[in-house]
């Protein structure tokens, strides 16, 4: 798999609850019908722990998933067609920070654990 992630930040004046209420309606809409090859569209987001309360730099970790890099390129050049790009870029300026906007593609390494946990799942 082929993983990109957008980190994101919610414009200013936006609470977090209509931030991602507005998200989940009606951009991550547009994410699905502009993306149709992705395999994998997940919205991460984040929540300040303990006492590190406070505005942090980003909202939201979008995830998308392709199954290689093909797929990626082929997106990415269907979301920056001039009608697709204008679309999407009206409804940034709705809910997003544009000028915090991060898009990078990502490498996993994962180390196994095996302290004896169990899933019930």
């Amino acid at each position: 798999m082929f993983k990109a992630f957008v980190l994101l930040k919610r414009k200013d004046g936006m609470s977090v609850e209509d931030f991602r209420s507005y998200y989940e309606t009606t951009h991550a809409k547009l994410g699905k019908d502009m993306l149709p090859n992705a395999k994998k569209y997940v919205r991460h987001y984040l929540n300040p722990v303990g006492d590190e309360g406070g505005d942090l730099p980003y909202d939201v970790i979008t995830e998308i998933w392709f199954d290689d890099r093909a797929d990626f390129d082929a997106g990415m050049a269907n979301i920056s067609k001039p009608e697709n790009a204008r679309i999407i870029g009206e409804d940034e300026e709705n809910l997003f920070d544009r000028s915090a906007i991060r898009f990078v593609t990502v490498e996993d390494a994962e180390t196994e654990l095996n302290h004896g946990y169990t899933s019930r799942f």
